[in-house]
C-alpha cells in the first residue's frame, strides 16, 4: 500500500488546505507544552536527553499508528464504494 503511505506522508496533495486549529486542540496543546517545559527545568542533561529519546520514541510510535488507522479507514471507504457496485440487479426491482 505504498500509494497510501505516500498519501499519508504528505508527498500527495489532492488539495491542499491550511490546519485550522480548534479551542480543545490549542488548550490541550498549551497544557502539553507548559507541563513539559516545567518537567525540562527539572531534569539534569543525562535526564533531558533520556526524555528527548523517549519523545522521540513514543511520536515514531504515534505516526506509525496513526498511519496504520489511516490506511484501514481509507480500505475501509473503499470497500464500502465497492459494495455500491457488486449487485446493480436490486436497484431495478420494485
Amino acid at each position: 500500500m505504498q500509494i497510501l503511505e505516500e498519501f499519508w506522508y504528505g508527498n500527495i496533495n489532492p488539495a491542499e488546505r491550511p490546519f485550522q486549529r480548534q479551542r480543545r486542540f490549542d488548550k490541550a496543546f498549551k497544557m502539553l507544552t507548559k507541563n513539559e517545559e516545567k518537567l525540562l527545568e527539572s531534569l539534569n542533561e543525562q535526564e533531558k536527553e533520556t526524555f528527548e529519546k523517549f519523545k522521540s520514541c513514543y511520536d515514531e510510535m504515534i505516526q506509525t499508528t496513526e498511519c496504520q488507522t489511516f490506511i484501514k479507514g481509507f480500505k475501509l471507504g473503499a470497500r464500502f464504494v465497492m459494495a455500491c457496485f457488486e449487485n446493480d440487479d436490486d436497484i431495478y426491482d420494485e
